[in-house]
């Protein structure tokens, strides 16, 4: 039986978890920063050609037994998923420049490609959280709204880390680290 903070977690690790947080913000942003059509273009091929794909294949190896769960939490499931992963960016990327979408939808979506293979680099020695990473990512980038949406959004991606923590999904260095990177890239999408 869950304690309610392990509820608590579990329902925070849901709302945060990479595919719904980071979906909400490239939605979000979407249509913050393009023209209608084109935020609609954006959103639907990144849910159709990453976010469904992610979801099927997690599911899938999940069920089979492959994965131990659907976040994929352990390092070495983690080597199987990030090609994956990083093969779907790819796809996405060459996507947006044939349909000759704006530079900054294409600058941005390498930015988050190069974290996502940081990420795998840095998995090799060690499994950051990508939960942490996204988050804090997102974080920066909301910062530019100003201090309030900033600083809730801040509030949420201590909450995400705190409930991977609290779930024994990640040691406190795994966080650290996962926050560090989607920090940095957050920065880098800003300043290009």
């Amino acid at each position: 039986m869950l304690t309610k903070k392990q509820k608590t977690a579990k329902l925070i690790s849901l709302i945060g978890h990479p595919l719904l947080f980071g979906n909400a913000y490239v939605i979000f942003m979407s249509f913050q920063n393009l023209e209608r059509k084109m935020a609609l273009m954006v959103s639907f091929l990144v849910i159709v050609l990453v976010a469904v794909p992610i979801i099927w294949n997690n599911y899938r190896k999940m069920k089979s037994g492959e994965y131990t769960n659907f976040d994929v939490s352990d390092r070495t499931q983690r080597k199987g998923f990030y090609p994956f992963a990083i093969s779907l960016f790819v796809v996405l990327l060459l996507v947006f420049w044939i349909l000759d979408f704006p530079g900054e939808v294409l600058r941005q979506t390498l930015v988050f490609f190069i974290l996502v293979l940081t990420m795998a680099l840095v998995n090799l020695k060690i499994k950051a959280s990508m939960h942490a990473g996204i988050a804090f990512y997102i974080v920066v980038n909301i910062f530019v709204f100003g201090f309030l949406p900033g600083s809730i959004t801040l509030g949420f991606a201590l909450a995400v880390a705190w409930s991977r923590w609290e779930m024994k999904r990640h040691s406190m260095k795994e966080l650290v680290i996962g926050a560090i990177i989607g920090s940095f890239f957050g920065a880098i999408g800003l300043m290009i």
